[in-house]
């Protein structure tokens, strides 16, 4: 899922690009929720990481280029876009690494291209990804996001940070794209290592609390993998 944060003190122009970015991502099949904040002292103090953020700039308080500042020094690593009136401050939107700077009204085909450029850029983040792809739609999964991988009558379940995504395929084929990022612990199962938090009994405990089956085959793997990362720790 992209997670999307438009701030912007006028709610209306806010309401026109939220509803702009739905006809594009409902268009593309692509799953996303979109927050809007009408001040950005709002946004700074939220609890949810965004992946991109559309910022207006001519806001009361603090302009929307402080806010991208300030964005940046708090890690925010994700990709930002201005939208504003304001042509004259387009040489200093690099200096926070913004992705574009769409000028109010926005234009679609430029809110489109936007867009595009954003999901490229999300979809190769975070290293490495599983492509899906199924006879209605493809999707890239950001392997990061992934807990586990499982198959049950040829039918591949992807349970992620965002809920679990179904479709039919080979268990070997998912091994294959992700390589050494996700590790077989059963013949039916794949976990992502950066969330073992315990191993025992013939059981790996992840992060969200799921307990995968382990088998004798692949004890060595997965203990080895438990050191490895509590070594990083």
């Amino acid at each position: 899922m992209v997670k999307i944060a438009i701030c912007d003190d006028q709610e209306i122009m806010a309401g026109q690009l939220k509803a702009a970015i739905t006809r594009i991502l409902e268009a593309w099949k692509e799953e996303f929720r979109v927050t809007c904040f009408g001040s950005p002292h709002r946004l700074l103090l939220s609890s949810p990481e965004f992946d991109l953020i559309f910022l207006d700039i001519q806001m009361p308080m603090m302009d929307g280029m402080a806010l991208a500042r300030a964005l940046r020094q708090k890690g925010f690593e994700g990709i930002l876009i201005f939208v504003t009136i304001l042509r004259e401050y387009m040489p200093d939107a690099f200096e926070v690494e913004a992705m574009d700077y769409l000028v109010k009204p926005v234009d679609p085909e430029r809110l489109e291209a936007a867009l595009k450029r954003s999901l490229k850029r999300l979809g190769s983040q975070g290293g490495k990804c599983l492509f899906i792809r199924t006879k209605h739609w493809c999707r890239f999964v950001r392997i990061h996001d992934i807990y586990y991988c499982e198959v049950i009558d040829r039918k591949i379940y992807v349970h992620t940070k965002d809920g679990i995504l179904d479709y039919y395929g080979k268990i070997k084929e998912v091994e294959r794209q992700t390589e050494s990022a996700l590790i077989r612990c059963h013949r039916s199962y794949l976990i992502n290592p950066e969330y073992l938090l315990e191993y025992g009994g013939g059981f790996a405990v992840l992060d969200n609390g799921d307990r995968i089956p382990v088998s004798q085959s692949c004890h060595q793997t997965v203990m080895e993998q438990m050191m490895r990362y509590l070594d990083k720790g």
